[in-house]
C-alpha cells in the first residue's frame, strides 16, 4: 500500500507540475525496482485519477466545451459551421493541438520505440530541456485569449505536446511554454495546457488499457488501488491550484532548479552511483 500511495502521489503531482510524471516514474523504478507503481493496469488507473483532477478544477470549461462540441457538430450537419465565438474557437484550438500528439503516439507504436520511454539517460537529458523551458516562461509575455488567439499557436502547442511523449520532457511544462511563446496570456496558456491534457490522458489510458487486455495481466488489489487513485486525484487538484498561483507570481523558475536537480539524480542512478 505504501508503494501504491507513493506512486499515486508521484503521478498526481508530476502529471501537472512541470517536472515530468513519466520521467519521475522511471527514476522511481531505477532507484527502488519495479513495484505496484510500475504495474501497467495500475498506471492506467492512476491516469484516470489525474483525469478526474482536471475535470474537477476546470469543470465549467470542460462542460462548456462538451456542449459546444455537440452544438458545433449539429451546425456542421446543417451546413452552417460556425467557429467565430470564443467557446467554438477554444474547442477548435483543443482539436488542432491534439492531432500532433495522436500522430506521435501512433508513430511510436508502429515503429516499436517504446524502449526509449524507459531509458533513464533520455529522462536525464529531457529534464534539462524542461528546466530551460521553466527559466524562459517567466521572461515571456502574452496578449491572446480564446477570443483572438491565432490557430497557429494551437499547432505549436500541439507539436510540443507530441515531443513531450519523451520521458523527462514535461507535457504540462512544454504546452504552457508553447502557449506563452506563441503569445497566449499566461493564465489562458495554463488553462489551455491542462484542458488539452484531457484527450492526452484519455489516449494514454486507452492505449495502455489495450495492452493490459492483450497481456491478460490484470491483478487487482482493491485497497491498494483505491489508495493510489485517491492520492493521485487529490495531489492532482493541489498541483493544478499551485500552478495557477505560481504563474501569476512569475515563480516558474523554481521548477527549473528542481528539474536540474532531478536530472542530476537521473544521471547518477543511470550510472549506478545511487
Amino acid at each position: 500500500m505504501l508503494q501504491a500511495l507513493i506512486a499515486g502521489i508521484i503521478q498526481g503531482l508530476t502529471e501537472f507540475l512541470p517536472v515530468s510524471s513519466s520521467g519521475h516514474l522511471v527514476i522511481f523504478n531505477a532507484l527502488f525496482g519495479e513495484s505496484e507503481g510500475g504495474d501497467l493496469a495500475f498506471t492506467v488507473f492512476l491516469h484516470l485519477a489525474t483525469l478526474l483532477a482536471v475535470v474537477v478544477c476546470f469543470r465549467k470549461d470542460v462542460w462548456a466545451l462538451i456542449r459546444e462540441f455537440f452544438a458545433a457538430l449539429w451546425d456542421i450537419l446543417r451546413g452552417k459551421p460556425n467557429f467565430k465565438t470564443p467557446e467554438r474557437r477554444f474547442l477548435l484550438m483543443v482539436i488542432i493541438a491534439t492531432i500532433p500528439a495522436v500522430a506521435a503516439g501512433m508513430l511510436i507504436k508502429l515503429l516499436d520505440l517504446d524502449g526509449i520511454l524507459g531509458n533513464i539517460f533520455v529522462v536525464a537529458a529531457m529534464l534539462l530541456v524542461t528546466a530551460a523551458f521553466m527559466f524562459l516562461i517567466d521572461r515571456l509575455k502574452g496578449v491572446y485569449t480564446e477570443k483572438d488567439a491565432p490557430y497557429r499557436v494551437s499547432l505549436l502547442v500541439g507539436c510540443l505536446q507530441a515531443v513531450a511523449i519523451l520521458p523527462g520532457l514535461s507535457r504540462s511544462g512544454s504546452t504552457i511554454f508553447g502557449g506563452v511563446l506563441g503569445g497566449l496570456k499566461k493564465e489562458f496558456a495554463v488553462k489551455f495546457a491542462f484542458i488539452l491534457s484531457i484527450p492526452a490522458i484519455l489516449g494514454a489510458a486507452l492505449l495502455e488499457g489495450l495492452d493490459v487486455i492483450k497481456t491478460g495481466g490484470l491483478e487487482i488489489n482493491l485497497l491498494n488501488w483505491m489508495a493510489g487513485f485517491t492520492a493521485a486525484a487529490v495531489c492532482g487538484v493541489l498541483a493544478i491550484q499551485f500552478i495557477k498561483v505560481l504563474i501569476k507570481n512569475k515563480k516558474f523558475y523554481v521548477f527549473g532548479f528542481y528539474c536540474l536537480a532531478a536530472s542530476a539524480v537521473a544521471f547518477l542512478a543511470g550510472f549506478g552511483v545511487i
